[in-house]
């Protein structure tokens, strides 16, 4: 595979990702957001189970580990973006989808002892004004949005796993890994949605409209789990840094389907945000060595949000 069809192949990832708010966004018109968060897992963990069953499951040691994986990533991540779509727009969850990788710089310092260099200081920095942006904390009348809120709980749980990931991840290939995490995604959700099917909270699914249907399947099925594997099959072909640049592109993606699709429009605030956050993003250096003062405290180990070592399909 050459160079522009790899870059290609990674803009059609990002695409998926970023889409996959939008797409889940209108169903939840259909769809209750548990049995939402189910009906995608499923998609998801059929797919990929498909593909490693075509290429042979490998053993895996200590897969209960991999149940702490799939609990925050895909369950209490997804599940809050999913449930945060029923009080927000689709496109506030794309732009705050990008403070993840606040979340995980932050973490890593705490946890990792990793250092935060002056660049990615003022990344941080620069990302958490956008976010307040976004909330119109500067306005006259500041609010905070409740589906806001449980969204950059999401992202927080999403950058939890991205560390836990990064010390499982040199023991377990990526493929086995996610087929494992959204497996334990699905066993996880279901209690939840049974749960409202018997309360009445939520309706069990057998009234839903086809295309609701349609589009749940594709979100788990293309947007996650199709994302996935094409951006870990060409991130063998480009380096690293450039997959990572490539894919900041996914809440543009995010924002650009939900004007398209649904319908929605842009306040000054959400781009002066949406502006803010992503510029801050792009602050933080491609190469860990230029992200931490002293890398040599976490050996083979690295914290990017996509990265060769740990991907992460939400975006």
């Amino acid at each position: 595979m050459n160079s522009i069809t790899a870059r290609f192949a990674l803009v059609l990832a990002a695409i998926g990702w970023g889409s996959a708010t939008t797409a889940t966004k209108y169903a939840l018109d259909g769809f209750g957001p548990s049995t939402l968060l189910l009906v995608k897992l499923a998609a998801a963990a059929l797919v990929l189970w498909a593909v490693l069953a075509v290429k042979g499951v490998p053993k895996v040691k200590r897969k209960g580990r991999l149940a702490w994986l799939g609990l925050f990533e895909p369950t209490l991540a997804y599940g809050a973006l999913t449930l945060g779509l029923a009080y927000t727009t689709a496109t506030n969850g794309s732009l705050l989808g990008a403070s993840e990788a606040c979340f995980v710089v932050a973490l890593a310092a705490v946890f990792l002892k990793e250092r935060i260099g002056a660049r990615s200081l003022v990344g941080l920095l620069l990302a958490f004004v956008g976010v307040l942006l976004i909330e119109e904390v500067f306005s006259v009348s500041p609010d905070f949005n409740v589906g806001d809120m449980i969204i950059l709980g999401g992202n927080l749980a999403a950058a939890i796993y991205v560390i836990l990931a990064a010390k499982v991840a040199p023991t377990v290939d990526s493929l086995s890994m996610t087929s494992y995490q959204f497996l334990w995604g699905v066993l996880l959700s279901l209690p939840f949605a049974v749960f409202q099917w018997s309360t009445g909270a939520e309706a069990v699914p057998v009234d839903v409209s086809w295309h609701f249907w349609v589009v749940a399947a594709m979100i788990g099925g293309v947007g996650f789990a199709g994302s996935f594997l094409v951006y870990n099959y060409v991130i063998k072909f480009i380096p690293a840094g450039l997959a990572g640049v490539t894919l900041n592109l996914v809440p543009l993606f995010g924002v650009l389907t939900a004007i398209i699709f649904l319908g929605e429009h842009l306040t000054f605030w959400t781009i002066a945000g949406g502006i803010a956050v992503i510029a801050g993003i792009m602050m933080f250096p491609g190469d860990k060595k230029e992200v931490v003062d002293e890398p040599e405290t976490v050996p083979g180990q690295g914290h990017l949000v996509h990265g060769p070592v740990v991907p992460d399909g939400r975006r």
